[in-house]
C-alpha cells in the first residue's frame, strides 16, 4: 500500500513526465489539452502538481495516448526531468 508520502512522490514523477513529453512533442498546454480532449485547466492543475487526487484513469489513457506513450512512461523518474 502506498503512504500518502509515496502516493504525492509517484504524482510528482507523473506530473513531472507529462510536462516533460508535451515539451518534447513540442505542445503547448492548450494543444495537449485539445488533443487529449481534456480542459486546459486540468493540464494546467496536473503539471502543477496539485490536487493529485483528481486524476482518474481515462485521464491518463487519454494523455498517455494523446502523447503517444505507453501509460506506463508516465509513471518512470526521468534523469532529464
Amino acid at each position: 500500500m502506498l503512504s500518502n508520502v509515496n502516493m504525492i512522490n509517484q504524482y510528482t514523477i507523473f506530473s513531472n513526465n507529462i510536462r516533460y513529453y508535451r515539451r518534447k512533442k513540442g505542445l503547448t498546454q492548450e494543444m495537449l489539452a485539445e488533443k487529449a480532449e481534456l480542459s486546459i485547466s486540468y493540464i494546467k492543475q496536473i503539471e502543477s502538481c496539485k490536487e493529485y487526487k483528481n486524476v482518474t484513469l481515462t485521464s491518463i489513457l487519454k494523455l498517455s495516448k494523446a502523447l503517444d506513450i505507453p501509460v506506463n512512461e508516465l509513471f518512470y523518474e526521468k534523469k532529464e526531468n
